[in-house]
């Protein structure tokens, strides 16, 4: 590969400046504006020296000038690496031909640029996957900080955005998390690959041969900064095992960085046998007791926080620091950061208690708050795959969600029912559906969100079964209309302003049709338009024009073979 020119944020900056004056008073006003263009940092000199050369106006010139600039300081920041020679580009050979039809293009482009719901462009980036196009080499900038500011959409523009794409991540700081994780990781994707290739090699050499590919991650640990090594050690959560204890109790005790002690917690946490699991299981032979109830026919259990900070806390992972505007107080927060950090099993183990029990214990002592959180946040260690978990651990799940989950923010909740097995994620919904449809269908949005960032690749489909998906059409079909006829109050239909089009963004095939088919709003003739009626013409018109862009979607052209 042919030497590469770096070209500094500063180096840019200072074009941009040498043409402020020109910009602000005027080209005929700023003498030698034109001149200045050969002086931009290589390998741009070239470029700016010929249009600093062109007959065209000088307005005109001095636009086009600003926005080579200002692309360049866009791909370019922190020391981006461009290249000196065609040659630089990527060597590889693209495997998908790039969408150049222009009908399609145009939908492509209006779902990057404009304000739309995840799952719209979810759905348009796995559309252009699944039909075999890559996207222009023009919208690759876009769709990369699209990416970069939603988390949830990184797998699925790496898997749209080819050779290309692939080297301008290579090139960029800020984007070494993007791109799509190989499907058979190689050698190469672990010296030279972007993050998300490199965790996708680590964790399938976990699942070959694990000692050897903790050895790897070791040997890199140091040179990592800490959100790339937080992510890295996730991955030994692929065969972990007791070997694993001594590279996570060092990481819980000395790494700088908070993730990764958080990380570390977590995994050690379905590590029973742990010197960690050991050294909590003592802390709570001191601060959880029972005696006997009942003639002793049953167990009554107290618990009571720590009176004084431990002196080994934070070789733990407790946080000594109380964060300012905590309500729980200096012992129950003490005994929060405990709770999180001891695996959900230890509790039904210990007292013999079922989740549902533990939930109503808690409500009666002098710390629910703490516990309850604190057992939210233990939940988090749990595995994400549903078919992982044990049955005592679904049943957690179940009384976690139930009705003392207020406690709990809604995306806490969400993390939660993605983990559950369907069966019993839909059967919770079921039975809400018709009393709080709003509710579950924000709820909905949530999980299918955090199954694209899981990378699921049909995160619907993993959310939604059939028959689930029925009784939700139905409600929402009534709901719809009779938003459309007026008839809902002006806090439901607020609340359908906000959550019905990134519902209908995820929702599968064959529900664009029935909202094609809601009547227009209805609106008074004689009295002049309300809020409320605004609203309704407002979510209509949305609703149409996602339908409209998923029919779009869908007859996008299968691509030809490259």
């Amino acid at each position: 590969m042919s030497t590469t020119g770096v070209m500094p944020d500063a180096a840019v900056s200072a074009a941009l400046e040498r043409l402020l004056p020109a910009a602000l008073v005027g080209t005929e006003r700023a003498p030698g504006w034109r001149a200045a263009l050969s002086a931009a940092p290589a390998p741009l000199n070239g470029l700016m020296a010929a249009l600093a050369a062109t007959p065209d106006e000088d307005a005109a010139v001095l636009l086009r000038a600003a926005g080579v600039l200002a692309l360049a300081a866009r791909i370019g920041a922190d020391g981006l690496a461009l290249p000196a020679e065609a040659d630089a580009l990527p060597a590889r050979p693209e495997r998908r031909p790039a969408l150049a039809d222009p009908s399609s293009r145009a939908v492509v482009e209006t779902l990057l640029q404009d304000d739309w719901p995840t799952g719209l462009r979810h759905a348009m980036l796995r559309r252009l996957a699944e039909r075999g196009w890559r996207l222009p080499a023009a919208l690759l900038p876009q769709a990369l900080e699209l990416a970069q500011r939603e988390p949830a959409l990184r797998a699925a523009v790496g898997a749209v955005i080819g050779e290309r794409g692939a080297w301008l991540i290579r090139q960029q700081p800020r984007w070494r998390q993007l791109g799509e994780a190989p499907a058979q990781p190689t050698e190469a994707d672990w010296t030279d690959g972007t993050l998300t290739a490199r965790l996708a090699f680590l964790r399938h050499a976990r699942a070959q041969d694990a000692a050897a590919a903790r050895a790897r991650l070791e040997a890199e640990l140091g040179q990592l900064a800490a959100a790339e090594r937080a992510q890295l050690v996730e991955a030994l959560a692929v065969g972990l095992s007791m070997a694993d204890e001594p590279l996570l109790m060092r990481l819980l005790q000395r790494d700088r960085g908070g993730e990764v002690r958080a990380v570390a917690a977590r995994l050690l946490q379905r590590l029973p046998d742990s010197a960690q699991a050991g050294w909590l299981a003592a802390q709570w032979d001191v601060l959880l007791k029972s005696e006997s109830a009942w003639l002793g026919l049953k167990r009554r259990w107290t618990i009571e926080p720590p009176a004084a900070e431990g002196a080994d806390w934070k070789a733990h992972g407790l946080d000594l620091q109380r964060p300012r505007h905590d309500g729980l107080g200096e012992r129950g927060g003490w005994l929060y950061q405990l709770v999180r950090l001891t695996p959900l099993s230890f509790w039904t183990t210990r007292t013999g208690l079922t989740p549902a029990d533990l939930m109503a214990w808690a409500q009666g002592t002098d710390w629910k708050d703490a516990l309850r959180r604190g057992w939210f946040e233990a939940a988090q260690a749990l595995p994400d795959d549903p078919a992982a978990l044990a049955p005592v651990e679904v049943e957690w799940l179940l009384a976690l969600l139930g009705r003392d989950a207020r406690g709990a923010s809604v995306s806490e909740q969400a993390a939660l029912r993605r983990r559950l097995p369907p069966a019993q994620r839909t059967a919770l919904w079921r039975t809400r559906l018709a009393g709080d449809p709003v509710e579950v269908a924000g709820e909905i949005v949530l999980v299918c969100e955090q199954a694209a960032l899981a990378g699921v690749p049909d995160p619907a489909g993993s959310v939604l079964d059939a028959a689930f998906l029925a009784e939700l059409g139905a409600v929402l079909d009534a709901q719809w209309s009779a938003l459309c006829a007026g008839q809902l109050d002006d806090r439901r239909c607020n609340d359908w302003l906000g959550r019905a089009p990134a519902l209908l963004a995820w929702l599968p095939a064959g529900v664009p049709g029935r909202v094609e088919a809601l009547p227009e709003p209805v609106n008074p003739t004689d009295a002049a338009v309300s809020w409320a009626q605004q609203q309704r013409t407002t979510l209509h018109a949305r609703l149409q024009r996602i339908a409209a862009l998923r029919r779009a979607l869908e007859a996008l052209p299968v691509a030809p073979a490259c």
